[in-house]
């Protein structure tokens, strides 16, 4: 109601009258500054709430947001079988070669020269040298990572995929040096090196004047061993499990497995050895390792092969999976969500 037009007379504005109207728009003001004050009140502490709560936001993924953890398979979950052939045992990212399971060449090979795939953040011995395409492409991504953090370039592959003959060369001409029982302790014999995978790979260090020096993982190049799990990498023989892998501690040695492979083995301290063993406790229908690496989901499982020429292996109905045999007596389920 507007006061001024509700009380016209012109005796309504002499004497007490003005006071009254005075007293009155003093303590509107009043009142109004007041409601101000508090609705900036409320405003502030509105605004702090909220920068509280997105910082436990933000402070909740960090806490939860990787972790390696076991569950049952649930009837909800839905799978499907597909037929492998047994020999596709010995076929994968996760086979295992080594003094007690050899490398079978009966798969066909799938190498290309690291020459013609690589990017300039590394380099290579010659064109000759050669890699399966995903593990080109993951050391692509490695070592420009590393370029990026240490701005070196100078990383060499001067060793990787190995035929029979390569190898039992170059084993034949360490035991005239050394001898055999030496020898066994650095060099594989033909048909057991990982190198026949085209997974494997040997680094060194390069000088400006093109020579190498043993690449040892120290200072600047701690960064590869540190992050190689991201890219799929595990350093294939550590120090301290020499007495599992057959093989005398080799710094200079990675090997692809996958991301979500080599990160569970990174972590947990795992050789593969050791973790192909820990898989098989994870077999279908009973239980399965549930990873997350920064919201990056897995299902990780076994499936023995039994003495079957032909496996019927469950894979997921619907999402994304990869299958690889373990060179022992199964395969390996990697479920991607």
């Amino acid at each position: 109601m507007n006061i001024r037009n509700h009380f016209a007379s012109p005796a309504w504005y002499d004497g007490e009258h003005k006071e009254v109207i005075g007293l009155y728009r003093k303590q509107n003001a009043k009142g109004t500054r007041k409601r101000r004050r508090l609705h900036i009140r409320r405003i502030v502490l509105f605004s702090l709430l909220l920068v509280i709560l997105a910082g436990l936001l933000l402070k909740i993924p960090a806490m939860t947001m990787e972790y390696i953890r076991e569950d049952t398979f649930s009837p909800l979950q839905r799978y499907r079988t597909v037929t492998i052939d047994r020999s596709e045992m010995a076929s994968g990212e996760l086979i295992l070669v080594n003094s007690s399971y050899a490398y079978s060449f009966d798969q066909p090979d799938q190498t290309v020269p690291i020459a013609s795939e690589k990017n300039d953040s590394y380099q290579v011995k010659d064109e000759e040298i050669r890699l399966n395409e995903i593990t080109i492409r993951q050391f692509n991504r490695l070592f420009r990572a590393f370029e990026r953090s240490t701005g070196l370039s100078n990383v060499r592959i001067i060793s990787a995929f190995r035929d029979y003959a390569y190898q039992d060369g170059l084993f034949q001409e360490r035991v005239s040096d050394l001898g055999y029982y030496e020898v066994i302790r650095w060099v594989a014999v033909p048909g057991y090196s990982e190198h026949h995978t085209g997974y494997a790979a040997d680094i060194a260090v390069a000088d400006e004047e093109g020579n190498t020096a043993t690449f040892t993982g120290e200072g600047d190049y701690a960064y590869i061993e540190e992050n190689a799990w991201r890219y799929g990498f595990i350093r294939r023989f550590p120090e301290n499990k020499t007495d599992l892998t057959g093989v005398a501690n080799e710094p200079w040695h990675y090997r692809y497995v996958g991301k979500a492979h080599a990160y569970i083995m990174y972590m947990t301290g795992m050789c593969l050895e050791e973790y192909v063993e820990y898989v098989k406790s994870y077999r279908y229908g009973e239980k399965y390792i549930d990873l997350n690496i920064h919201g990056d989901e897995y299902k990780i499982y076994y499936v023995p092969a039994g003495d079957a020429e032909q496996v019927e292996v469950p894979v997921p109905l619907f999402g994304s999976y990869e299958i690889s045999g373990n060179n022992v007596d199964g395969f390996i389920v990697t479920e991607k969500d």
